[in-house]
């Protein structure tokens, strides 16, 4: 067990060099430098000199091996020799060989600072004591910075690990105290900038962004600044006739860069993963994973593209082969450059605006290039290890695609019988409606979400998340067209509202439920096709209230045709909220924003909810009900990306000043 456990452990980063070895290196390196009266009919092997294959060379590296050798007896110091002769250069030498040559060179050793390396030799030689050091010192810290690299990638992984029990202990925190209140207020709840988050924003003419929340930039500040200064430490400068400064420096970099880059691998491909570990153990939505993969993809990018960048310049100056001949003589150097290609294309075709007008295109060249980027990068290290990296990413990738289609086919059941109509025309929303669904096996939950996939020759590749909402035995999804699919399968509907049989599955579900009913106070906002959550969660509260004593429930609908197909979820509410205990104040208010002219109240909406024309006042809604609460108070936001960062800014000011906790669940999910 403690061997395959080792190799396990050793898969994740080159073979560690004893110091034996890196001696050997040098000593081999310096004896190769020297020109010697000798040809060899081996093609100049590299170990050949020093291991029996010209008496004069084997003996200079053995004088310079037990020289620079760790202490002990003559014994002890050329065993390590002998082996790695025996092992590299297929020596048949025994130890008496070699104490033997070593003896008869010593009587007939020059002066190495006397000879020049263009002078040809045929009697063995004592290396320079301060070309040795230099030479030992380099060898030293080119082969530091690949152990370096693995140590580093552990404490970025770990720093990582470190953060998300950080939130996850955060996500069971009921604290309010003021410190608390706060650095939630100030550096976690609000947007990074004013009330830019789910709304995008545009930080140069033609490119168009999504910013974080203050928490998100936080952390990935933290990120950014471990990562910079890990791969920036300690590179002592040697000087030696082997390279130069510059060109020590660059090999040192470009070694710990792209270990650097194996290391963030699986953590990039984890949080790319629908069924996320992180986001179930932290609570935080699958938009802040998409924000987090992003990063963590371009911080890997960097340091892997650095990497190739700093071998390709060394390729130029720092070596005497031309680059195209590494290219056409080396596999790992080939496979480098195709995957540093492949990492490229990854970065860039990731642009937001790219991916919000083509995602369908986006989607497919992303998983493509992905793969092609991993396969490389098993064929770039197959002979230095660094594998496990690679290996940890493909099994969460797999297992993630696993679990995606055992929640498509047991949990959902696989394809079924479904319908959509038209909604609102002017709008261009639609409901889909999937009358029955197994939901005791589907385990639906208000906030859920899941990923739609329409049996259609057209669309039978594509998969998108909608929330979800209950409906009987069955499960609707409101859905307001934009581009790709939700588009064309709109064009594909009735005017009239006749329906439109589908053939379709649900993936899922995901997402977490909020724990509203622990709280005191509970705050519901909405607007648009983003009602099916906050209506879970009414549904929900207003057949078992909890801990709740006050509840509201704002909807900004656009149009009276949205508020006709919420009619029997609506109805079904007000007969909830009738027969609820008396000890819960429900206040329930719809806003319709773009009434018909002359528009009237309509009849068969229930008293219980109060009807409004014009947009709602997000700011004194938050206010007025913070104000009014007496203990606990949660607000769930799923509205438009505009009004959502609205409640967030309101909502972080409520932080600071109300005496009571006040916690806030995002549940629009934007990336």
């Amino acid at each position: 067990m403690s061997n395959a456990l080792r190799a396990v452990a050793l898969s994740f980063h080159s073979e560690p060099l004893p110091e034996s070895l890196q001696l050997m290196i040098t000593c081999v390196s310096e004896v190769n430098r020297y020109s010697w009266l000798w040809s060899s009919d081996s093609g100049g092997a590299f170990y050949g000199k020093a291991c029996g294959e010209y008496a004069p060379s084997t003996q200079t590296a053995l004088q310079c091996f037990v020289t620079y050798g760790a202490e002990g007896s003559l014994k002890q110091k050329l065993e390590p020799f002998a082996k790695y002769c025996s092992l590299f250069a297929r020596s048949q030498l025994t130890l008496e060989d070699y104490a033997v040559a070593l003896e008869n060179g010593t009587r007939f050793l020059q002066d190495g600072a006397s000879v020049g390396h263009g002078q040809p030799l045929a009697t063995p030689i004592a290396m320079p004591e301060r070309t040795m050091l230099a030479n030992l010192n380099y060898f030293h810290y080119i082969y530091y910075n690949f152990s370096a690299a693995f140590n580093f990638s552990l404490l970025i992984n770990l720093a990582v690990a470190a953060a998300v029990l950080a939130a996850a202990a955060a996500k069971h925190s009921r604290a309010n105290d003021k410190l608390t209140r706060l650095v939630r207020a100030k550096l976690l709840v609000p947007s990074v900038f004013g009330t830019a988050h789910h709304g995008e924003t545009r930080s140069l003419p033609f490119y168009r962004v999504l910013l974080p929340t203050r928490g998100e930039a936080v952390l990935l500040a933290a990120f950014l600044a471990l990562n910079l200064a890990l791969a920036c430490y300690n590179y002592p400068l040697v000087s030696t006739d082997l390279d130069t400064k510059a060109m020590f420096l660059l090999k040192c970099v470009a070694n710990r860069t792209g270990g650097l880059s194996f290391g963030l691998i699986p953590l990039t491909v984890l949080l790319a993963g629908r069924n996320n570990t992180l986001q179930w153990l932290t609570g935080m939505p699958f938009s802040s994973m998409v924000f987090f993969h992003k990063w963590a993809a371009r911080v890997m990018g960097f340091h892997a593209l650095a990497h190739a960048l700093l071998w390709f310049v060394y390729g130029i100056y720092g070596q005497p082969d031309p680059v195209a001949s590494m290219f056409y003589d080396f596999a790992y150097w080939r496979w480098g450059i195709y995957a540093a290609l492949a990492c490229a294309a990854l970065l860039l075709h990731a642009a937001h605006f790219i991916k919000a007008r083509w995602y369908e295109i986006f989607l497919v060249l992303h998983v493509t290039l992905a793969f092609v980027f991993l396969v490389a990068c098993l064929k770039h290290c197959a002979e230095f290890g660094w594998l496990g990296w690679i290996y940890l990413a493909l099994g969460l990738w797999g297992s993630d695609r696993v679990l995606r289609l055992w929640r498509l086919f047991f949990r959902f059941g696989g394809y079924t019988h479904a319908y959509a109509h038209v909604i609102s025309a002017d709008d261009h929303i639609y409901k889909i409606v999937i009358p029955h669904v197994d939901l005791a096996r589907f385990r639906f939950f208000p906030g859920c979400y899941a990923f739609l996939h329409v049996q259609s020759r057209r669309w039978f590749w594509q998969s998108h998340p909608f929330t979800l909402m209950r409906a009987g035995e069955g499960l609707e999804i409101l859905l307001k067209a934009k581009k790709g699919m939700t588009r064309d399968l709109l064009r594909a509907l009735p005017r009239d509202g006749a329906k439109l049989p589908l053939r379709l599955a649900l993936e899922g579900p995901y997402g977490h439920e909020a724990p509203l009913q622990a709280y005191s106070n509970v705050l519901l906002v909405t607007s648009g096709a983003g009602i099916p959550g906050p209506m879970s969660y009414l549904q929900k509260l207003t057949l078992a209230p909890g801990h709740v004593r006050h509840f509201a429930f704002v909807w900004a609908v656009p149009a009276e045709d949205l508020l006709e197909s919420m009619r029997d979820s609506l109805l079904a509410a007000a007969d909830h909220v009738r027969a609820a205990a008396p000890t819960t104040h429900f206040e329930m208010r719809i806003h319709v924003t773009r009434p018909r002219r002359g528009a009237q109240r309509p009849a068969w909406v229930p008293a219980e909810f109060v009807i409004s024309y014009g947009r709602p006042d997000v700011h004194n809604i938050v206010r007025r009900f913070c104000d009014a609460a007496d203990g606990p108070i949660a607000v769930v936001s799923c509205a438009n990306p505009a009004l959502d960062d609205l409640v967030r800014r309101y909502v972080s000011e409520q932080i600071a000043r109300s005496a009571h906790r006040v916690d806030y669940y995002d549940e629009l999910q934007v990336w």
